[in-house]
């Protein structure tokens, strides 16, 4: 009766899952105002016949399945189909139907059925819709790809698979200790129970097959444990093989899908017909002795509904819009936001420290305050999701601090999960929230399970379970320690209510406006410098004047102020008209003047009176030199202020790393301890933001690559446990961060066998190289070492984007290895990005602005210094040899003369140096480095912004790494020959390192599904490409005339202009005509391909695309198209 009822069980969930599709279908076949449905109205209804075409498939009902796969391919071509055959076609569909859901009944009660309705359904379509039967698979049992292969959230599958991966361990000790001992309840139960969690958590998180797999096992452990069926070799061994299956399933392998499509629906029979006791031949026992029944068990987690049950999670029903992303004052988000995320980062990293630290009352009153802080400012604005997700973990840390819980590992997971699904809330991302509603459901679940009871000892049915309480809860309950704990929460609250009156928030764009005055102050500040430096300049030159005048006053004076004036002269003064006595007095007797002794006193006093103004002016600029020295220092104090409010703590990030550090460790079997220093050094926190990805990056290239197993670390004399070291620290106005690893080190002869391997130097060349520049080919796009191609590491995709990045904030990157020791990268970068200190040079007649991060030493170019190398100018300093070029050959490629003489700057990047030739050094100045915006021809140069200097003129400010760059692909000439060569080539861009131009050039992407525009945008992106998108093949086309594309990639069905259309537009016209093309198409029959290929496609790739192959494509057909060029 038992077996009946589980089979029928199982049978009535198909049963309702089919109903709801049936029941959608009709009303869609029958629309209530009684019109008739057009074909466009119809074609999105084929997805519910595919999903009853793969369930009834999975309970291997043939007869359904088969009319299934009609409706799913008729409703699927159904805008294709005529209009005269539609109302016939119509009718079909909607007897497809009806048929289909009498056969249901029929299963429903236990009948079986009909196979003839099914083969007189195929004969109709074949009979109107020739072509459309030939879609239907010979075998309709054939479970779809999608089914077997789900595609799920990259997030939630990193939290499922080591989880699944440890209950199927699980499940083979079980199955151990059964095989040697049949009786064993305690495994008998065991076994069971980690069934029913696997089949909940695979249901949860959408992975639904291996649910329906693992769902007959529970039923059958629940039967033995019944003592309804007997506990066989025969069970044992089809469960076993059960457990082979969903590990095969967890590989997600598309290869593997024919294997899957035959051993799923073989294993899930056989488990289904042991439940019923008709295994093997072998019927039930009529009274089977009971199993010892087992009260609870360590790590017990409460009941799941079955998958059917569970739709994409539980109660995602009732996880609406409103809910996830409620509407919310913006100003009170603009305070909730910051504090939240505050509390979010404290609770990560009292979480990782509870890992380590059960026994730290303070570390789980931490995680209560703050669990209960953040559930009450969420209820309070209104988010109330956040407020009951936080309200579990605020129960479940008052359970531990109240010793009523012990914590477990798994404990710890759930409570990180329910951290990530919070800062998922925050984002308030409405474009995310079918995925919201997944990860919200399962943290949920995760939180849900927290408060069960645990038990420390397995105990037999009827037994009093015995709680032994572990130093840590006795410790917890401890009247001191817990008065203590208040004590400390008091102190804490207090100490935060005094921070909270002395803090105050400002939003982070107010501080970027804010910074941005400060460095049009900046400019403007420069610009008055610049106009009192000219004051000056001429003051200088009017007291030179003035010396002038002074010296002909003088002069003049001497000659006519007191010179008698004589008869002859014919200049004598008149007499006074007023007194005339005065003609009775000789020239010794009176002082008599003329014209000119006037005009020499005269121009006597005027000297005097502009020296005296002249001093006065003198002594004006002194004091307007001060005062702008002054405001130069308030100018220079009130930019550093307001930086600092824009300064974070890099140890902020850090918490992230600890965390992905364990989970990727977990992953691959390895002990890693993540160490770190330095937390406290503050940087700007755009540059934290965008420093996050390179540094997760190598950490996890240490984790997957570096460090090694265990066993190997232990036989090469090692700890079990490998290391990583992440430290941070200032040294002037940069930042320093090192990640260290003491694993196995780079080896440097397999990175220079695999780039002669990729033609990326000569072999001959090869030998001679030096270890630092070999080691530089791991920053080349696509290039990896690696053996085997995971999903975290070995694609070859990484590193060059690490150093892109890096160098785009005016940093740089260094490596040091040693084989079997360990590798460090040390990465140098300045502490802001928007005011910078540049070393301003002229080069010809124009200006520019290098940044002081990357100035090595300023130099001359002397003989006794500079060497003549074929047609290479090489500077020597000390042992170094450095190529030197000048700059205005470096940026417009024209020939310039290397003149002795002049200075050099010496430019430093993770790529080498060059020695860059000027005519002029203007000096140290700050400066505000202002993006170049939409200036479409600056985009490839060697310009990374642009300044204004006092003058009000636009300077173009250098970007070394892009300069560099630009001549290592540029790079043509002949190698060096002489005593040196080897020094210079190890300090100058190596010649026969090929770049790949690529990286520097535009793709266009067309396709009408935004994921695949986001989803292969990211691994063009990710693999040095730079990636136009467009939304159908119209804007696509409109796009490929206003812009040169590097290549093309376009899907095939589109609205508006299908593929076809596109690759006939790109070819009659003559811009596009050579460019390019890849289709990237779910269309992978041999009829579409050649289409494409026969109209001008230059290569076809059916979806899903696998990203190391779609780099390897690409780069294939653009270096074919360049040799044809060439």
């Amino acid at each position: 009766m038992n077996s009946d009822f589980d089979r029928q069980r199982l049978v009535g969930i198909f049963v309702a899952e089919a109903t709801e599709a049936m029941d959608v279908l009709t009303k869609a076949f029958h629309p209530s105002d009684g019109a008739t449905p057009t074909p466009a109205q119809l074609q999105e209804q084929y997805v519910w016949a595919h999903k009853i075409r793969g369930a009834s498939a999975l309970y291997g009902y043939e007869g359904l399945a088969t009319m299934g796969a009609l409706l799913e391919s008729t409703l699927e071509e159904a805008p294709s189909i005529e209009v005269a055959f539609w109302p016939k076609a119509l009718e079909i569909l909607r007897g497809l139907v009806t048929s289909f859901e009498s056969q249901l009944k029929v299963v429903a009660q236990g009948g079986v059925e009909d196979q003839s309705v099914s083969a007189q359904w195929r004969g109709e379509v074949a009979g109107l819709f020739p072509s459309l039967s030939t879609t239907v698979p010979a075998d309709p049992t054939s479970l779809p790809l999608d089914y077997l292969v789900p595609t799920l959230d990259a997030e939630v599958l990193s939290y499922f698979m080591p989880e699944a991966d440890e209950y199927l361990q699980a499940m083979e000790l079980f199955l151990h200790r059964l095989r040697q001992d049949s009786k064993d309840g305690e495994s008998i139960h065991a076994l069971y129970r980690t069934a029913h969690t696997l089949k909940g958590s695979a249901c949860t998180i959408g992975f639904r097959v291996i649910g329906d797999v693992v769902h007959p096992v529970e039923d059958c452990m629940m039967a033995v444990r019944e003592g309804r069926i007997p506990l066989s070799s025969d069970v044992l061994g089809v469960i076993g093989r059960a457990v082979e299956v969903i590990r095969l399933l967890m590989r997600r392998d598309d290869g593997k899908v024919a294997q899957l499509q035959h051993d799923v629906p073989e294993v899930t029979q056989a488990l289904l017909q042991i439940c019923n006791g008709d295994h093997m031949g072998v019927s039930a026992p009529a009274a089977a002795a009971p199993v010892v029944q087992v009260a609870t068990v360590v790590m017990d987690r409460p009941e799941e509904p079955a998958c059917s049950d569970m739709g994409s999670g539980p109660a995602s029903t009732t996880l609406t819009d409103e809910y996830l992303l409620p509407h919310l004052d913006a100003e009170v988000l603009s305070y909730f936001a910051p504090e939240a995320q505050e509390y979010l980062e404290s609770l990560e990293t009292e979480l990782l420290r509870l890992e380590t630290e059960q026994d730290n009352p303070e570390v789980i009153n931490q995680l209560f305050r703050t669990a209960h802080t953040l559930k009450g400012s969420a209820y309070t604005v209104g988010f109330q999701s956040i407020g009951d997700l936080t309200h579990y973990v605020e129960d479940f840390m008052g359970a531990v601090r109240e010793g009523r819980v012990i914590i477990l590992s798994w404990h710890t997971d759930a409570l990180l999960r329910s951290v990530d699904v919070v800062r998922l809330l925050m984002r308030r991302d409405p474009t995310s929230l079918d995925m919201l509603r997944q990860r919200y459901a399962v943290a949920m679940q995760g939180l849900k399970q927290l408060d069960q009871p645990m038990a420390t000892q397995v105990v037999e049915s009827g037994s009093a379970v015995n709680r032994v309480e572990t130093p840590v809860e006795q410790e917890l309950r401890d009247p001191q320690v817990i008065e203590s704990a208040k004590a400390a929460e008091d102190k804490t609250a207090e100490s935060k209510a005094v921070e909270d009156r002395e803090v105050i928030r400002v939003s982070r764009d107010r501080l970027e406006r804010l910074l941005n005055l400060v460095g049009e102050l900046v400019i403007g500040r420069g610009r008055l410098e610049q106009r009192l430096h000219m004051l000056e300049q001429l003051s200088q030159q009017v007291l030179a004047y003035r010396g002038r005048l002074v010296e002909s006053v003088h002069s003049f004076e001497e000659k006519h102020t007191f010179t008698l004036p004589t008869a002859s002269s014919g200049q004598a003064t008149a007499p006074a008209q007023g007194f005339t006595g005065v003609s009775d007095f000789g020239s010794l007797e009176f002082d008599k003047y003329d014209d000119f002794n006037i005009l020499a006193r005269r121009i006597s006093e005027i000297t005097a009176d502009i020296s005296e103004s002249m001093t006065q002016l003198s002594g004006s600029i002194r004091h307007s030199h001060e005062d702008m020295s002054h405001l130069a220092q308030l100018t220079l104090g009130m930019r550093d202020e307001i930086a600092r409010a824009r300064m974070v703590p890099i140890g902020t990030p850090f918490t992230r790393f600890r965390r992905a550090t364990r989970e990727m460790a977990r992953a691959t079997g390895k002990e890693v301890t993540l160490v770190t220093s330095g937390e406290h050094t503050e940087v700007d926190t755009g540059v934290v933001e965008r420093l996050v990805d390179p540094l997760i990056h190598l950490v996890r290239n240490a984790v997957y690559h570096g460090i090694e197993p265990a066993g190997v670390r232990v036989s090469k004399g090692k700890p079990a446990a490998g290391t990583i070291y992440l430290h941070a620290a200032h040294r002037g106005s940069a930042v320093l961060i090192e990640v260290e690893d003491d694993g196995a080190g780079l080896d440097v002869e397999k990175i220079r066998a695999k780039a002669v391997e990729r033609g990326l130097i000569r072999p001959e060349v090869a030998r001679s190289l030096p270890e630092s520049e070999v080691i530089k080919f791991i920053f080349m796009p696509g290039f990896s070492t690696a053996d085997e191609i995971g999903d975290q590491a070995g694609r070859g995709v990484g590193m060059d984007v690490v150093k892109r990045v890096i160098e785009s904030m005016n940093g740089h990157i260094d490596v040091e290895s040693i084989l079997g020791v360990g590798t460090k990268f040390t990465l140098s970068l300045p502490l802001t990005l928007l005011i910078a200190t540049a070393l301003m040079v002229r080069a010809g007649s124009e200006q520019y602005g290098i940044p002081l991060q990357a100035v090595r030493e300023v130099t001359m170019l002397t003989s006794s210094v500079h060497q003549r190398m074929g047609e290479r100018s090489i500077l020597h300093i000390g042992e170094e040899a450095i190529e030197v070029q000048p700059l205005q050959q470096v940026l417009y490629r024209s020939s310039v003369p290397v003149e002795t003489g002049k200075p050099v700057v010496i430019v430093r990047t993770a790529a080498g140096m060059i020695g860059l030739l000027v005519d002029e050094l203007l000096g140290r100045q700050e400066i505000v480095i202002k993006p170049l915006g939409s200036f479409k021809s600056l985009d490839r140069s060697s310009f990374g912004g642009a300044t204004i200097d006092p003058e009000g003129r636009v300077v173009l400010v250098l970007d070394p790494a892009r300069l560099l760059a630009r001549e290592a692909q540029a790079a043509a000439a002949p190698e060096l020959s002489s005593d040196a060569t080897a020094s210079a080539d190890s300090m100058v861009p190596y010649p026969e390192i090929v770049e790949r131009e690529a990286s520097e050039q535009w793709l266009l992407l067309i396709d009408d599904s935004l994921s695949i525009r986001k989803f292969v945008g990211r691994m063009l992106e990710s693999a040095g490409y730079k990636v136009h998108t467009a939304v159908d093949g119209e804007e696509g086309l409109r796009m490929a005339s206003a812009q040169n594309y590097r290549l093309i990639l376009t899907d095939l069905e589109m609205p508006k202009l299908n593929g076809y259309e596109v690759i006939q537009g790109l070819r009659s016209r003559a811009q596009t005509q050579q460019t390019p093309i890849i289709v990237m198409t779910t269309r992978a029959g041999d009829k579409h391909r050649q289409m494409a290929l026969n109209i001008g496609a230059n290569s076809y790739i059916a979806k899903p695309v696998e990203e190391r192959a779609l780099i390897q494509e690409i780069e294939r057909v653009i270096g074919k198209e360049a040799a044809a060029r060439q």
